[in-house]
């Protein structure tokens, strides 16, 4: 997921740098076919002003200002420019094609080193100032010497770029900016799409792995749950027998354990039959809820024999009675206790559990805790999948069996853990049970 995510953000990054490049090079070759064509008609336009000419315009003769404003008119209309002018050392016009200009140079102080550079004969020939961009436009010059009678120079005939030059540069500069934003929002929505398919995919694939799983899981479940099952029913008729000839409380332990193997074999073979309504079988029966909580936490400390268990719930006040499946809802709290004492022996930590009964009007709460090491972001998300679990011996099906008998109740099953905080499942059950 993460490769595919960092393929679409280089791809994204890729194409645009790519436009932009483009752009770039394509800027400067726009910049410098400019300057080569404006040197060449400064160049050109200086040729017909003769030094008898330049003399004329610093000496303000009308005739010579008005021809040299004509040759300059000309020259500007053949190259679609925006002005031609003549100043001299001052900046001043002695001739322009604009006649609404002021009478000094408004660009002299951004031209003026080039200028400075054409009259002062550091530049042989005529020279091309870089292109400025002030906001949308663009602004480009370039200025040839002209010389007196002596032979030297005594002015600067300039060229100004039209700015619709560089109109179609700036529709090449929109154009990318649309399709920057395009191809952002077409990589987030090819994305937003390609995480959906992947987690379809996802789904897909594991829900073939979980056919196919149950497919195996349901022939071999066929043929242990034959072999097992006859051996436990053996046990469970001499432990009967035992109890009853020498009045035993140990035998009914025996039974209990047995009846529950029984139920777990049963529920494995459910599950790898894909069947939905055998886990809460028989009809409801109401129970003593202190009765109930007392025989587990017995049942958990005599399986636990040897281990000192700390529980950390309140008394739950004799008569509090409950409508529900018995077997069933004791099989979950059993495992799900189960489960709390081991994580706590797997850390190495003291053995806390806590069984609380919240009793409602119309819901009853029993929420099963412990302070154990207690389970990730990554982990919670799949705990009650088949097969995952946390344990170094443990099939994974506790968890997903126990859910799924819960809800077959009406109930729910919410499971709250922090790392370091221990985990905490809740059981919420409806006051009333479908007898």
């Amino acid at each position: 997921m993460l490769l595919a995510a960092l393929f679409v953000v280089l791809l994204i990054v890729g194409v645009n740098l790519a436009w932009w490049i483009f752009y770039q090079r394509t800027e400067s070759l726009l910049d410098d076919q400019l300057s080569r064509r404006l040197v060449a008609v400064a160049g050109a336009a200086s040729a017909p002003i003769t030094p008898e000419i330049v003399d004329k315009l610093k000496a303000d003769d009308f005739d010579a200002y008005f021809e040299t404003v004509d040759l300059l008119e000309r020259a500007r209309q053949a190259d679609s420019l925006s002005e031609l002018f003549i100043l001299d050392p001052d900046f001043r016009y002695l001739a322009t094609t604009d006649f609404e200009a002021d009478s000094f140079y408004f660009l002299a102080a951004l031209n003026g080193p080039y200028i400075d550079s054409v009259l002062f004969g550091e530049e042989e020939r005529a020279i091309a100032t870089p292109s400025y961009p002030t906001g949308d436009l663009f602004l480009k010059s370039a200025f040839a010497p002209l010389f007196d009678p002596e032979g030297r120079i005594a002015a600067v005939i300039g060229v100004e770029a039209n700015v619709d030059y560089f109109d179609s540069l700036g529709d090449l500069k929109q154009n990318l900016y649309y399709s920057t934003a395009i191809s952002l929002a077409g990589g987030v929505l090819f994305g937003l799409l390609f995480l959906i398919v992947q987690r379809r995919l996802g789904s897909l694939q594991r829900q073939l792995v979980m056919n196919e799983t149950h497919a195996y899981l349901g022939r071999m479940v066929a043929v242990v749950a034959h072999e097992v099952r006859n051996p436990l029913m053996i046990i469970r008729a001499s432990a009967e027998r035992i109890g009853k000839k020498h009045q035993a409380p140990e035998s009914e332990f025996i039974v209990e354990e047995i009846d529950r193997l029984n139920n777990l074999v049963t529920g494995y073979l459910d599950f790898a039959r894909g069947s939905e309504d055998s886990y809460v079988a028989g009809k409801s029966e109401t129970v003593d809820l202190a009765g109930f909580v007392g025989n587990i936490k017995r049942h958990i400390q005599d399986k636990l024999a040897g281990t000192e268990i700390q529980w950390t719930d309140t008394p739950i006040p004799p008569g509090t009675s409950f409508d529900t499946h018995t077997s069933a809802l004791r099989q979950v709290v059993l495992n799900l206790l189960i489960n709390a004492a081991e994580a706590c022996q797997s850390a190495k930590l003291p053995v806390k559990l806590g069984l609380e009964i919240s009793d409602k009007p119309d819901k009853l709460v029993l929420t099963v805790s412990d302070e154990g090491p207690g389970m990730a972001k990554s982990q919670l998300r799949q705990v009650g999948d088949p097969f995952f679990t946390t344990k170094q011996k443990g099939s994974g099906l506790g968890l997903f069996l126990s859910r799924k008998i819960v809800v077959q109740m009406g109930g729910s099953m919410d499971i709250d853990s922090k790392p370091g905080e221990g985990t905490k499942i809740a059981l919420t059950l409806p006051r009333k049970v479908n007898r």
